[in-house]
């Protein structure tokens, strides 16, 4: 009797102590693994939810993109441009054209400017493994003088498509910097 009490003892504690994880079929976008092995349960669907880091060579190509118009050379950025190119500026007008439109209404914004300096904070470049997309997200700063002298500066973040080593997308967010404290 003992020995069989012992034995189920030890099954007991064998099975209570099984690591192994159960796979959910049910599991949807808005339930995930963390990397301490917990389920996540997010409140919301979530289109983007499968991230690895991505080719460092698109963040390159969207910060020469930067360069070419914070140095007034909007016709070097032609060439980091898909043929078709949309985007989602931070003042809420949207463009979807060619990059030779993009190109043409870039130098007319640029114009306005007198100087033009950016100062980058952060570069990722990730790929989407549940769309198979890649991305690139940018936060900086951009201070600003306009034709008249005006000075004025904002945090941006951005978020750029690649599609085929070109820029395809981006959306832009923007908020306005506060100034500097007077003595």
């Amino acid at each position: 009797m003992k020995q069989l009490l012992l034995l189920l003892t030890a099954v007991s504690i064998l099975t209570a102590c099984n690591n192994e994880k159960k796979k959910d079929d049910k599991m949807g976008d808005d339930k995930k693994e963390s990397k301490m092995g917990d389920n996540i349960t997010y409140p919301y669907k979530v289109e983007y939810s499968d991230f690895t880091i991505g080719d460092p060579n698109h963040s390159k190509l969207v910060l020469d993109f930067y360069k070419a118009f914070e140095e007034n050379r909007m016709d070097d950025g032609k060439v980091m441009l898909n043929d078709s190119v949309a985007v989602d500026f931070a003042d809420g007008s949207k463009f979807m054209g060619t990059a030779d439109s993009l190109i043409s209404m870039g130098k007319h914004a640029r114009g306005s400017f007198s100087a033009y300096k950016v100062t980058v904070d952060a570069v990722m470049s990730v790929h989407s493994n549940n769309k198979k997309e890649d991305w690139v997200l940018v936060w900086n700063k951009a201070y600003t003088t306009d034709q008249k002298g005006k000075v004025d500066s904002a945090g941006e973040h951005s978020f750029w498509q690649i599609k085929n080593g070109k820029i395809a997308f981006w959306g832009e967010l923007q908020a306005k910097l506060a100034t500097a404290p007077t003595k």
